[in-house]
């Protein structure tokens, strides 16, 4: 495939030049609109789809300077409104009718609810891989997900919620005879963000509940026991089709960011038969379609607690694709019914994994907290690799769009923006 773009040119359409040639001409490969290419995660979709399935990728990005859009693995690449922004899934209806893709794949929270939001509006040729509209809200709202899960006999963290509240309508006394610090803050339903807080001290409770409050997308905070265990989140990643498990692995998040409860910088692959059944039980009987990260913390008795459901692919993806776990071709090449064996990949029982800019970026960020030597001692971390895809570093080292932004003179930024087109665009998402 060759571009009609020169380099360094910005084309008024928002299309971006191909960058993978292929070696096989004439042969009609799946194509894939897949979305969130301001996301290191969908790197490893892409590649992933790219190496298992020879897939047309048609990529998504906030500016192309989206790191997807940045990609040996992006054949054409589109830019479009930030997930949540008026017009996003307008402009993704139109992508659909532009190209044709056989599916649709978002991968971050935002994308997923914009594709469920059209999902009769999408043409019967595009195939999509979702849980129903229902499942999917019960699994948005962290409270909803809590009380099934509580009916089925899965340990979930107490709840002081409503004890909260209680205080804030009598003037918010300090709660320090009414809540057993530490406590654990969360907004109650899913943002796509990192939207929690630890609280040790009773005089900084309500500056934390507020904070919660003013990122929650409906202002309403769930207020929970601290798991008191070792200070390591357990996932279990999972596809399922039609209500029954295609493919599952369990990672132990070592470290992540913020430290309380955020995305990995070091997992590592472990088998935990527990936490895989319940799992299970609950996405079934929630009644799932798709992808999902369920995760778990474990109380200093052993007990594992269920934490939230995530309905979208998980921050830290790359270790399930990278150790042959590969979520994203399976649910491809069931959804389109390609004749390749399924589940696809080779899954392997060990394997071990850091996110060295992630990593790093938090120190850059909080110096003041964190402590360079234990920040450099994740990065190096013996046995395990990174995330990072050396055959892609064009993509894998543009920054953030965040931090693009910021940059008043390059094209995509807030000033550059502003200044052709008017009024000032909101800036891409974090993801969790």
């Amino acid at each position: 495939m060759q571009s009609n773009t020169e380099p360094g040119s910005d084309r008024s359409d928002g299309r971006v030049p191909v960058h993978r040639e292929r070696n096989t001409p004439g042969d009609s490969p799946p194509t894939v609109l897949l979305l969130d290419g301001d996301y290191d995660n969908t790197l490893a979709v892409a590649r992933e789809l790219s190496e298992d399935l020879d897939a047309r990728i048609i990529g998504t990005g906030t500016t192309r300077y989206s790191r997807l859009l940045r990609s040996n693995y992006c054949d054409i690449g589109e830019v479009v409104p930030a997930p949540g922004e008026a017009g996003y899934a307008d402009a993704l209806l139109k992508l659909m009718a532009k190209y044709r893709p056989q599916i649709v794949l978002p991968v971050g929270y935002d994308s997923m609810a914009a594709v469920d939001s059209i999902r009769s509006e999408i043409p019967d040729a595009v195939e999509i891989c979702l849980p129903p509209s229902q499942s999917f809200h019960v699994a948005v709202d962290k409270a909803s997900t809590l009380q099934r899960a509580d009916r089925l006999g899965i340990p979930v963290p107490t709840d002081y919620s409503g004890a909260a509240e209680e205080l804030d309508e009598i003037g918010r006394p300090t709660p320090a005879d009414t809540l057993p610090f530490p406590v654990f803050l969360k907004a109650r339903r899913e943002n796509g963000t990192v939207t929690t807080a630890r609280v040790d001290e009773p005089a900084d409770f309500w500056t934390a509940y507020d904070g919660i409050a003013a990122e929650a997308s409906d202002g309403n905070v769930l207020v929970q026991e601290y798991i008191d265990g070792p200070d390591v989140t357990f996932g279990c990643g999972v596809l399922c089709l039609d209500n029954e498990i295609e493919l599952l692995v369990s990672h132990q998040e070592l470290r992540s960011v913020p430290r309380h409860g955020g995305s990995g910088t070091h997992l590592r692959l472990v088998g935990n038969p527990t936490i895989e059944a319940n799992t299970a039980a609950l996405l079934r009987d929630i009644g799932w379609n798709g992808i999902a990260l369920v995760e778990f913390r474990q109380r200093s008795d052993g007990t594992y607690v269920l934490m939230e459901i995530n309905p979208k692919f998980w921050a830290s993806y790359a270790l399930a694709s990278r150790f042959g776990y590969r979520f994203a071709s399976t649910m491809v090449a069931s959804a389109l019914n390609l004749d390749v064996p399924r589940p696809v990949g080779t899954p392997q029982r060990t394997g071990e994994m850091v996110f060295p800019l992630r990593e790093l970026q938090q120190y850059v960020r909080n110096r003041r907290d964190e402590r360079l030597l234990d920040c450099v001692g994740t990065v190096l971390a013996a046995d395990a690799c990174w995330d990072i895809d050396t055959s892609d570093l064009g993509a894998w080292l543009t920054p953030p769009t965040r931090i693009l932004r910021k940059i008043p003179t390059l094209p995509g930024s807030r000033r550059a923006e502003r200044t052709r087109s008017g009024p000032e665009r909101a800036t891409a998402p974090s993801e969790k």
